[in-house]
């Protein structure tokens, strides 16, 4: 797979991706955040294949997707396995809970607790696979993941419990 990306001066940036497949995949952002996806099965092809628009939201959420923040495909065998001891849950940060207004760092999640968050809702936007960095703020919806006790123990905290 090859990626070259190009300026288009009082436009954005356009990425043109080839596919193992040999099609091409042209993806415009432009400085107001829209985004334009193209494809096209040759590289001289005039009318794309297909085409879709989207607003900054949107393709933030479909980037989050791509990502695999909330899901994350795995060979079978183990797919059984993980669903038995491991959840991926949801879980909103009440003004209460002791990690308001922390970073994920200073927050100690993980070490307290044994979960791991790997995404954050925040109102319509989606951070997918956090920084550190990023405080926790009240209303949030933490994505996290851990076996089912560790999941219960964030829940707690995030209800505003222990601590």
């Amino acid at each position: 797979m090859q990626i070259k990306s190009v300026d288009l001066p009082g436009v954005g940036r356009k990425y043109t991706i080839e596919t193992g497949e040999g099609c091409l995949l042209v993806i415009i952002i432009h400085h107001n955040g829209h985004r334009e996806l193209y494809t096209m099965c040759h590289v001289d092809d005039d009318e794309p294949r297909f085409a879709l628009e989207m607003n900054d939201e949107t393709a933030r959420k479909v980037g989050a997707i791509l990502m695999g923040a909330d899901y994350q495909p795995v060979a079978d065998e183990r797919v059984e396995i993980m669903r038995k001891n491991i959840l991926v849950e949801w879980i909103r940060v009440e003004p209460q809970s002791s990690l308001s207004n922390l970073s994920i760092k200073d927050s100690h999640v993980r070490s307290v607790t044994g979960a791991t968050i790997i995404g954050i809702q925040r109102g319509v936007e989606v951070i997918g696979s956090p920084d550190i960095s990023e405080v926790i703020r009240p209303g949030d919806v933490l994505m996290a993941i851990g076996k089912k006790e560790q999941i219960k123990a964030l829940e707690a905290l995030c209800r505003g419990e222990g601590r």
